[in-house]
């Protein structure tokens, strides 16, 4: 247990999870430099956003204004004003297009609780933005990052459900009705590559990997 929690610890920053997120940003850091190259400047819009992240990550550009957009307001530390807390729901947001540069969210899209909702997310992306940055864990590495169960994605969601009934499991809270369990349980429905790529064809996506296997995936369009 000690060591999945160094391994998960999102707030420790040399953590497995947070060298993994910064060897990953290391790579997306030139999209947003050369487009505030060209622009001078740059509004982000960072779909379940979380301060800690951008932090962690060493992101210290002040030419880029960073809105967290999540359910409840976001808490901002004193000392940054280029950070903003947005409250919003991802399926219906009534930004225009092109009031954002850039599109960012990271593992929020498999949490839209159905096929249809990340049906809609991918098609509210394209609707703000040309340039987008969005990135869902893999369904094919062992260990399901939520629960931190190995395969436990590959069960299926009438027999999790009971599971959810019975058992504390990390992301997933215990619910005594089964119902209630389901609807759980279906809040996390993740992406094989071929799905993800149907959702963002007009995106590069690119598969990273960890131990040799897939562990996520980054849909990348990118027009400067």
């Amino acid at each position: 247990m000690a060591a999945l929690k160094k391994f998960f610890d999102y707030k420790t920053e040399d953590s497995v999870v947070n060298r993994i997120r910064k060897k990953r940003f290391d790579l997306l850091r030139g999209y947003f430099e050369t487009l505030i190259e060209q622009k001078g400047s740059i509004r982000i819009l960072d779909i379940g956003g979380d301060f800690a992240y951008w932090l962690n990550v060493g992101w210290t550009n002040t030419d880029s204004e960073i809105y967290l957009l999540n359910l409840s307001d976001s808490v901002i530390p004193p000392g940054y004003p280029n950070f903003h807390s947005v409250v919003g729901n991802a399926l219906s947001l009534s930004y225009q297009y092109g009031e954002f540069d850039v599109i960012f969210s990271n593992s929020v899209i498999e949490h839209m609780g159905s096929l249809e909702g990340q049906q809609q997310f991918a098609d509210t992306v394209r609707q703000i933005s040309k340039c987008y940055i969005i990135q869902t864990p893999s369904l094919w590495f062992p260990l399901e990052p939520h629960c931190r169960i190995p395969f436990f994605q590959f069960i299926p969601h009438s027999l999790r459900a009971f599971l959810i009934m019975y058992f504390n499991i990390n992301y997933f809270p215990r619910v005594r009705n089964y119902q209630k369990a389901l609807a759980v349980s279906k809040t996390t429905i993740m992406f094989d590559k071929k799905r993800f790529q149907k959702l963002f064809p007009e995106a590069v996506i690119i598969t990273e990997t960890f131990w040799g296997l897939p562990k996520s995936y980054i849909a990348i369009k990118f027009i400067v």
